[in-house]
């Protein structure tokens, strides 16, 4: 939250608001690397030798397949957080030089508008696994119907945590009839709690 005030801050500080349709790469990119991130960063394989990465797989989502009610490992450590935006402000730094305006500046714009999809992404996730959440919307009920078969039937499937755009443009939106159930869904990766 105090990242998303101090974004805020900038671009009013800097007066970039003017760049206000770099926001909307945000809208067109965040089903995919929801998609892309879920399933090649957060599912990667496992570190079979003891130690830091290891650990810290476990902690940034292999740990929340084996205990998906666990609220510390629902939500991502502040260093996968913070990393995640300096990629994102570079990324965005360099769209907006190839459009030949000052990226430095208008990398704000975007990564304003990726703060506040971020902590909805969190919150919608959050509520996902809260038990005693009824989603009020078709939409909220065929996610969080999504995002439980991708914890408790296949793993390999409905990648989308905010929305399925992802899944279904790539192919891996699946309902619960339309793939076997797999034995490591909260195990990936070969991990056991």
């Amino acid at each position: 939250m105090l990242s998303t005030v101090l974004c805020f801050a900038a671009v009013s500080l800097l007066d970039v608001w003017s760049y206000w349709p770099f926001a909307l790469l945000v809208v067109v990119i965040a089903p995919f690397y929801e998609w892309v991130a879920h399933k090649y960063t957060l599912h990667l394989p496992l570190k079979q030798e003891a130690g830091f990465i290891r650990r810290y797989q476990i902690r940034l989502h292999h740990g929340h397949h084996a205990e998906p009610e666990r609220r510390d490992l629902q939500f991502a450590p502040a260093s996968a957080i913070f990393l995640m935006f300096v990629q994102f402000y570079l990324s965005y730094a360099l769209v907006a030089w190839l459009f030949g305006v000052n990226g430095w500046e208008a990398a704000f714009v975007p990564c304003l508008a990726s703060l506040v999809y971020y902590l909805a992404y969190e919150w919608i996730h959050l509520a996902h696994h809260t038990s005693s959440y009824n989603p009020l919307t078709s939409w909220g009920r065929n996610m969080r119907e999504a995002h439980m078969r991708h914890h408790f039937h296949n793993e390999n499937f409905n990648w989308g945590i905010t929305n399925g755009l992802g899944d279904k443009v790539l192919g891996t939106w699946k309902d619960i009839d339309d793939v076997p159930r797999s034995p490591t869904a909260k195990s990936i990766a070969g991990y056991q709690h």
